[in-house]
């Protein structure tokens, strides 16, 4: 059944009618120059991307999908990691460094002179080797972390990393290489109280004042902690739009080597759909 309505469409796939449009014109020629000497083409793209979105923005099982759809469980798993190999290799989901994208906005006439930082924890499944590394104080649970800067202008996504859950906010800060470009284009920095220190390191960063045992905040710096959440918000806004794709809230239960494949195609269907 066709669906005509365009607010139902991205509610069922969580893209919009344009970026699906959008997609289909990345995986076709991909498609075609494979199969070019008539080797079974197997189902399309239109329904193998339909099944990794659907997979993305669901994260049911696929046993449950391929009942659904009357396919193989093989034919649902191929599908939806051939979208994502093919999507993830190529050249517009790839993040360059925060410079590079920094300069490939502002080609466009887009403003970057201030950016808000955040780090998400991910639930994942307990691994097998290094249990320590990846277990969350903070969540009772393992995790993976993962540290997003986005334009505060135009909410668009411009950096990610990714690190285990025992790697400090700050220190991530530090090991993504983003701090020498940020003091370079003299960039207006807003993060959370998890990057006290950062405000050593970079020209222009705010940070909230903490209160401690002997020091509670004065009315001034509550009020600079007011404003500062009020324009930190935006990023709240952002991990929750992100994770209409159930896969980035859910605990993920995939092989951690594709982890970082989907954090490129979920960041950069993120920052389609604001055009």
């Amino acid at each position: 059944m066709a669906i005509t309505d365009d607010a139902k469409f991205k509610l069922l796939t969580g893209v919009t009618r344009k970026v699906f449009l959008d997609l289909m014109g990345i995986l076709q020629p991909i498609y075609d120059e494979t199969h070019k000497n008539g080797s079974n083409r197997g189902i399309g793209v239109g329904c193998r991307l339909l099944l990794a979105l659907t997979y993305w923005r669901e994260y049911r099982g696929m046993r449950q999908m391929a009942f659904d759809y009357e396919l193989s469980v093989s034919t649902v798993c191929e599908s939806i990691h051939w979208v994502e190999d093919n999507l993830s290799n190529h050249p517009n989901f790839n993040f360059g460094s925060i410079e590079e994208e920094i300069n490939k906005l502002e080609s466009q006439n887009i403003n970057v002179s201030k950016i808000i930082g955040d780090v998400e924890e991910q639930p994942i499944e307990r691994p097998t080797d290094n249990q320590e590394l990846h277990y969350s104080g903070k969540k009772k649970r393992h995790t993976t972390k993962n540290q997003i800067i986005i334009n505060e202008d135009d909410l668009r996504i411009i950096n990610y990393y990714n690190a285990v859950a025992t790697t400090h906010d700050f220190q991530m800060l530090k090991d993504s290489n983003v701090i020498d470009t940020l003091n370079k284009l003299n960039i207006s920095c807003k993060f959370d109280s998890g990057y006290q220190g950062a405000q050593k390191l970079l020209n222009n960063a705010s940070i909230p004042y903490k209160k401690s045992k002997y020091h509670e905040l004065t009315e001034e710096e509550k009020t600079y902690n007011r404003n500062l959440s009020s324009t930190r918000i935006k990023i709240e806004h952002v991990n929750r739009t992100i994770k209409i794709f159930r896969i980035m809230k859910e605990t993920y239960r995939n092989h951690q080597k594709r982890y970082d494949k989907k954090l490129k195609i979920m960041f950069t269907i993120y920052n389609m759909n604001l055009t």
